[in-house]
């Protein structure tokens, strides 16, 4: 990502220096250390999308998602040289666009949906599945025996997913409880992402025009491209609110938690997770992943006030377990 510039100048009586100075060397001592912090830290932001809807459940899926995205777009657009953009090819601005409306816009959208329709414990344990598709369908490419290394943990979190679920409803005496059109949701944003997170990264490593984080922050104002183009549609076809309807109250919230999700969740936990990766190896970064899934759950519990029977405890451990196992049979195999 695009740096910021701490201290205003020679004579700032407040400097970092001595501070980003002391992080700088602790890193050079104790890289695995300090890099764990960091991506336990930025799972703990990714996670924050999954409570969003619970903490405003008067908000609709629209206002949520545009909401975020019109404060990362913000940002993005604050931290990047516009004139460098005035400068790029309009077909690749226009894939920026693209991908910003199938990695962030839409995908979040649908997520919403889903965590709002099928319950947000659901979203978390699948969308906990995305480092998996990733790296599956990035190795079916050129491995089409990946697959069978994941037969059993496939399996395990299958189990796992019935388990929670038939401790949560009557799963299996009534179907009816489960919302199939929120795990259709879900399991669509799982698959855009994956979709985004290749493409993306095939770009990258094709492109000597952009720097990835140059290329993050354009994907980034891509982003409020188009919240701010879905806005007054949304408004007109009356998906999201009219603000001068809303209570003072609900606009502080709804407020906060765009600042919270789009400079917290989704910018600074895109730049934490940049420097863990700068300090761990790609398979430890995979492995820990796994933890915005349980940040996730910690969230969700501590704010339903309530404790997960032994059962639901049981088929999300099961779950977290498989993908963690998937992870690390996808690393193994690639690595012979």
């Amino acid at each position: 990502m695009s740096s910021i510039t701490l201290a205003s100048g020679r004579n700032s009586r407040l400097s970092l220096r001595p501070l980003q100075g002391a992080v700088s060397t602790i890193a050079a001592k104790f890289p695995f250390f300090w890099g764990v912090i960091l991506m336990l830290a930025a799972n703990s932001l990714w996670a924050l999308a999954y409570v969003a809807p619970l903490a405003l459940p008067e908000a609709s899926a629209v206002e949520i998602a545009l909401g975020r995205f019109i404060v990362y777009g913000l940002l993005s657009a604050a931290l990047l040289d516009l004139a460098l953009v005035a400068r790029l090819p309009f077909s690749m601005l226009a894939l920026g666009v693209l991908f910003a409306l199938a990695g962030n816009v839409a995908y979040y959208l649908l997520l919403v949906i889903g965590i709002q329709l099928s319950g947000a414990a659901m979203a978390v344990l699948i969308i906990g599945m995305l480092p998996v598709t990733i790296a599956l369908v990035g190795q079916l490419q050129t491995d089409p025996r990946a697959l069978r290394r994941l037969a059993f943990p496939l399996a395990l979190f299958g189990g796992g997913l019935i388990l929670f679920n038939a401790a949560k409803t009557d799963f299996f005496g009534d179907p009816s409880q489960v919302s199939w059109v929120g795990l259709l949701c879900v399991i669509g944003s799982l698959i855009m992402w994956t979709w985004y997170a290749l493409a993306n990264g095939r770009f990258l490593r094709q492109t000597k025009v952009v720097s990835a984080a140059q290329w993050s922050s354009i994907v980034g104002l891509g982003s409020f491209v188009v919240a701010a183009i879905i806005l007054p549609f949304s408004w007109w076809l009356g998906l999201a609110r009219d603000p001068t309807s809303l209570t003072e109250a609900e606009l502080s919230r709804i407020a906060i938690w765009s600042i919270l999700l789009g400079g917290g969740s989704t910018w600074l936990g895109t730049v934490l997770f940049n420097k863990a990766s700068k300090l761990l190896a790609i398979s430890v970064v995979g492995q820990l992943i796994v933890f915005e899934a349980v940040f996730g759950m910690f969230y969700l519990f501590v704010i339903s006030g309530g404790l997960p029977s032994p059962v639901e405890l049981l088929g999300i451990a099961i779950a977290i377990f498989a993908v963690w196992l998937s992870i690390r049979r996808l690393q193994s195999g690639k690595a012979r």
